[in-house]
């Protein structure tokens, strides 16, 4: 179990270090960049949907996804207005998501997902993604209960709803 959870907790980092090297390149690097890391965990919190038949918020893996969106969306927050920024990030919405988000939805998923960083503080999940493998059962029971997670488990299922399930 630790293996596994080591396994996830590197492959979301290296997500994650992917994203903020696209921040640090300007503007367009936090639009394509970002929302090729949040198409991805849209795309596995999908799959893990389909599977469970719900988003179980319980799960640890799901919890890493959730915190993986938290953090690259975080890049919207305050360019609701940027056309530039939200072209990126749509267009990398599609490319994250091998195109389980549609270029058409695109654009009604970045709103979406620009909605949640500008209203919801979601800095309780970032922190996450800096020590997820060393996260209890009890700390992710804890967490999974708390209104930022609702939140975003929340879009996500509306997310959903606009994605190619590949059914």
């Amino acid at each position: 179990m630790k293996r596994l959870l080591s396994a996830v907790a590197a492959l979301v980092l290296t997500a994650l270090i992917s994203t903020s090297c696209g921040i640090t390149q300007g503007i367009a690097g936090i639009g394509s960049g970002s929302g090729n890391t949040s198409g991805r965990a849209l795309t596995a919190l999908l799959s893990q949907y389909l599977k469970d038949g719900r988003l179980d918020t319980s799960n640890l893996s799901t919890l890493i996804n959730l915190a993986t969106l938290a953090s690259s969306i975080q890049g919207l927050k305050g360019n609701s207005n940027n056309k530039n920024v939200l072209t990126d990030f749509a267009q990398g919405l599609v490319t994250g998501s091998n195109n389980r988000i549609s270029p058409a939805n695109s654009s009604t998923v970045t709103t979406i997902l620009a909605n949640l960083a500008n209203n919801v503080d979601l800095s309780s999940l970032g922190t996450l993604l800096t020590r997820s493998s060393e996260v209890s059962k009890e700390e992710a029971r804890n967490l999974a209960a708390t209104p930022e997670v609702a939140s975003a488990a929340s879009v996500a299922n509306s997310i959903f709803k606009l994605m190619d399930t590949g059914k």
